[in-house]
């Protein structure tokens, strides 16, 4: 979700509470900084990858619809999946910055339910 503008995330999760009765979402987010950040990370200009939205505070989304409803999130930055399959650099990078909350939360997967 950090790839599509502030508008496009919108559109998209109206969209979809609009289209079905009931269900949930997961997805990914970014912390207002990371998004920040994100124009000087040298692997995501290697590749094109230009975050264009992040927010620090989930909840604020679901005031974008009156059915939907912030459900939880979990930090991506210490998945068990990432731990798991990252080289052994990436996880004691990541262990070590993981010690400071503003990187711990700056990128999450969120769940809403409607």
């Amino acid at each position: 979700m950090p790839y599509l503008t502030e508008d496009g995330l919108r559109r998209l999760l109206v969209g979809i509470v609009d289209t079905f009765p009931t269900g949930q979402m997961e997805f990914d987010t970014v912390s207002v900084s990371a998004w920040r950040g994100s124009r000087w990370d040298p692997i995501g200009r290697r590749y094109g990858a230009v975050f264009r939205f992040g927010f620090d505070d989930p909840a604020t989304l679901a005031d974008w619809h009156p059915r939907l409803r912030y459900v939880d999130e979990a930090p991506m930055n210490d998945s068990p999946v990432l731990m798991d399959r990252a080289p052994a650099t990436t996880r004691r990078l990541y262990r070590l910055l993981n010690l400071f909350p503003g990187f711990r939360r700056s990128s999450r997967i969120l769940r809403f339910g409607f």
